[in-house]
């Protein structure tokens, strides 16, 4: 015997323990292959084995749950089946990327729910191992993140909605800057106006010699100081109007007129004024504010009610689905057309004040106030004829 032979017995014995050692190794990577499915399909994350085609082949439990379906149900059936129209084109592009050579990829789609309501998902796809036939698998994991979008949602629209908030505050900084540049500059005109008048009638009065027609110069200065004093005033009670501190509550209007009515009672006296109630509504609002705009509505009438003999005061009330519209109609003296958004201006007047006392700055309260708790103001009349002044009070005021 060479010492290259080998005893007669020992090749079979040899292949013998090869044919043992592959089928150790092929229990084991089917055992591994048994674990590695078994934790596949128990997974407690959403997952699916998908062809190039991009139907399934295998899902796991979380993945039939979240489809609202069976595991077995699914299998051969397209996963685009299960996602939403507008999120077609994303799942196709993922698989085209994946199964291209390009590695692990994600992809966010929404996916149509059982519930109705779309699920907003991510979508984690991986190359697979070959299946038994040769073709290539990947595994999609799915996280729904529905929750996030929904919180990222809130985000944004809460953030839109400070942004809009800040913008509508700037601009309404602005028109506060305005107004009050407007006020500070015709009140100074006026109150000017009005000083050097009663200065150079005081001067006038000092060389004058005739006691009567002293007498006349020095009640004209009087009524141009007069004039400055009321101009303070107004100004001042403009002010404070803006600065008002508002509390809505139910507010009976019917009560706020009587109290308004008994106010003014004193501008009546040794007139005959007829007032034509009307049954007014119990709003939402602050009654400092009602009781303003009813109380100036009423001034306002029985001053440009004063040439007629009998003052006639008529309330008003419309209602629409949102809004009580409470009008005041007077027949009074009325005013053009023309001029009906001056009236509701700062110093907005239509007469001289040797005519018609006041400022022209009552109406603009009335009109701020309003807006400040999302009313209205506007008026009507001709000439001669009468006015009608209205507000319009919304049934869900926004706070002041």
């Amino acid at each position: 015997m060479t010492r290259d032979a080998l005893p007669s017995g020992s090749a079979p014995a040899v292949a013998d323990d090869q044919i043992t050692v592959l089928e150790a190794r092929i229990q084991a990577l089917q055992a591994s292959a048994e674990q590695t499915l078994a934790l596949f399909l128990e997974a407690p994350q959403a997952a699916f084995l998908v062809t190039p085609q991009g139907r399934i082949v295998q899902a796991n439990l979380a993945g039939a749950a979240l489809l609202g379906s069976g595991a077995h149900v699914l299998k051969g059936r397209p996963l685009s089946a299960s996602v939403a129209p507008s999120s077609q084109a994303a799942l196709a592009d993922l698989l085209g990327r994946v199964f291209g050579g390009q590695g692990r990829q994600t992809a966010e789609v929404q996916l149509a729910a059982p519930q109705g309501t779309p699920l907003h998902v991510l979508l984690t796809a991986a190359p697979h191992l070959r299946d038994g036939e040769g073709e290539p698998l990947c595994q999609i994991s799915v996280t729904d993140v529905s929750a996030f979008k929904a919180a990222h949602q809130v985000l944004l629209e809460t953030t839109q909605q400070q942004d809009l908030h800040l913008q509508q505050l700037a601009a309404r900084h602005r028109q506060l800057g305005e107004e009050f540049r407007m006020l500070t500059l015709t009140s100074e005109r006026i109150l000017s106006g009005a000083v050097d008048r009663a200065q150079t009638l005081l001067a006038q009065a000092g060389d004058q010699a005739n006691p009567d027609e002293r007498q006349g110069t020095l009640k004209h200065a009087s009524a141009a100081l007069h004039q400055t004093q009321t101009v303070l005033n107004s100004v001042k009670g403009y002010m404070q109007a803006r600065a008002m501190r508002t509390r809505v509550r139910a507010v009976d209007l019917n009560r706020v007129l009587r109290d308004v009515l008994r106010d003014t009672a004193a501008q009546t006296a040794g007139r005959h004024v007829q007032v034509t109630p009307t049954t007014l509504p119990t709003v939402q609002g602050d009654v400092q504010v009602l009781r303003l705009i009813l109380h100036e509505y009423v001034t306002n009438a029985l001053k440009f009610t004063r040439p007629r003999p009998t003052a006639e005061l008529r309330f008003l009330l419309q209602e629409t689905g949102t809004e009580y519209w409470v009008g005041l109609q007077d027949n009074g003296v009325g005013f053009n057309m023309r001029q009906k958004d001056r009236i509701f201006e700062l110093f907005g007047r239509l007469h001289a004040p040797e005519t018609y006392e006041g400022t022209g700055l009552g109406l603009a309260v009335v009109r701020q106030l309003c807006e400040r708790c999302g009313g209205r103001t506007w008026a009507e009349g001709k000439v001669d004829q009468g006015a009608t002044f209205w507000f319009a009070w919304p049934k869900a005021p926004r706070p002041g």
